[in-house]
């Protein structure tokens, strides 16, 4: 957790928000980049994981909008207009970049990667260690479900776990998904220095007045 800190502090801002959705959601890399804006609707985020979509029905996710996940998807917002909650303006545009990516405010993975080695370097919280013994961005996920099950909470709905003994009751041919809902209520707040006291007033407050 000291080790994660320090690099966040050394992280730009998108880093830091695809670090803490990360820590909250507990996510692998490449479904961090693909959430989107318009997937948070009727109080949830709605996302399906890229590597389980086709073995495991866990891998349609809904995750409540709690005040822990509404913090975090309120940082992502930024100046630059963006239909992906972690985004970036790149220093260049691209015409390759361009044609290969369905938006030019997206992070690709391996820049995530880059970016995430420079903060660590940066932060130098890992002198003397080997650099294969060193924690990479995917490291983030193990660390998020190992705080959940600290915290006394069920991580393998959050993770995308199917059960013991789930079947798989989504087919292509089937009009309805059954989403897999999860809460996503993990205090980060050690980690990335935001008290959340204040802002939960304030959520709860919008939520009472939305419901009445």
């Amino acid at each position: 957790m000291e080790g994660l800190k320090a690099i966040r502090e050394k992280a730009p801002a998108w880093l830091q928000n695809a670090i803490d959705l990360a820590l909250i959601t507990a996510q692998r890399r490449t479904d961090i980049l693909d959430m989107r804006f318009d997937g948070v609707r009727e109080g949830y985020l709605y996302m399906v994981q890229k590597k389980t979509a086709k073995a495991s029905d866990a891998a349609w996710i809904r995750f409540r909008v709690t005040a822990e996940l509404q913090s975090v998807i309120s940082r992502c917002r930024s100046d630059t207009a963006s239909p992906y909650l972690v985004h970036r303006k790149p220093d260049r545009r691209k015409q390759k970049q361009a044609q290969t990516k369905d938006h030019w405010t997206k992070v690709e993975e391996r820049y995530l990667t880059r970016a995430f080695k420079e903060a660590r370097e940066a932060a130098n919280c890992y002198a003397g260690w080997k650099e294969e013994e060193m924690p990479g961005f995917h490291e983030v996920r193990a660390l998020s479900l190992h705080l959940y099950k600290k915290a006394g909470k069920d991580g393998q709905k959050i993770a995308g776990h199917a059960s013991e003994g789930m079947t798989k009751n989504y087919q292509r041919d089937h009009e309805e998904v059954i989403w897999s809902e999860a809460i996503p209520d993990l205090n980060i707040s050690e980690i990335t220095g935001v008290v959340l006291r204040q802002f939960c007033a304030g959520f709860a407050q919008a939520q009472k007045s939305r419901s009445s």
